[in-house]
């Protein structure tokens, strides 16, 4: 972690916004720590967090809702977790989705914010087609997307994004396999280190590339 602490402040990335989606279809493995997705929140300016839902069978895969009825933003990952947890008895979980949405959700935030850097972290269990063009589209923005990928996938389209989407601005996705991690035999504290790891590396290159496009507001 210290590494990609100090990757951050070598690119002048001091402090960033998170926005959190997350998928309501089936999984809610990623859950049970707090101290995974904490890591995550070290550089968010304010520690308040954007963060919807999508997936459910009311939306399916047309549109997000915010955490709150009022669209305040959740303060910390602690709350972002007691949301989740009083949502989920209340929705018909629905079947696969696109992250299209929570894309475009994420780059009308960025519009708002005057073109301010962000990380867009989703969480999800499944995997949809439609996903590329808003990838692409995201790329015009000073927005890096992280998928974390929670249960068995399959995941072989996340890790074609991660690596293989032609016209892109810049390369602005990145995959974490979040079960896979979780199930190797090492101890929590070096499980969450990877995580994190995982989930921030490409953070430093990815908001030097905003900044040589001239996309950061």
């Amino acid at each position: 972690m210290a590494g990609v602490t100090a990757a951050l402040a070598n690119a002048g990335l001091e402090s960033s916004n998170l926005i959190v989606g997350i998928d309501f279809t089936k999984s809610n493995e990623w859950t049970g720590n707090l101290h995974y997705w904490q890591n995550l929140s070290v550089f968010n300016e304010g520690n308040l967090i954007p963060c919807f839902g999508f997936g459910y069978a009311s939306t399916h895969d047309q549109d997000v809702f915010s955490f709150h009825s009022d669209e305040r933003f959740c303060n910390g990952f602690e709350e972002v977790l007691s949301r989740y947890r009083e949502i989920v008895p209340q929705l018909k979980l629905a079947g696969p989705t696109s992250f299209a949405p929570i894309i475009e959700t994420g780059m009308t935030i960025v519009e708002q914010s005057g073109g301010q850097y962000h990380v867009l972290l989703i969480i999800a269990d499944g995997q949809e087609q439609k996903t590329i063009d808003a990838i692409v589209k995201a790329s015009e923005y000073p927005l890096s997307i992280v998928l974390v990928g929670v249960g068995d996938g399959p995941w072989d389209m996340m890790k074609e994004f991660d690596d293989n989407i032609p016209s892109r601005a810049f390369d602005n996705f990145q995959f974490v396999n979040f079960t896979e991690i979780m199930s190797k035999n090492a101890d929590a504290t070096r499980r969450e280190a990877e995580f994190a790891l995982a989930a921030l590396m490409e953070i430093p290159s990815q908001y030097k590339a905003t900044l040589d496009h001239g996309i950061l507001g």
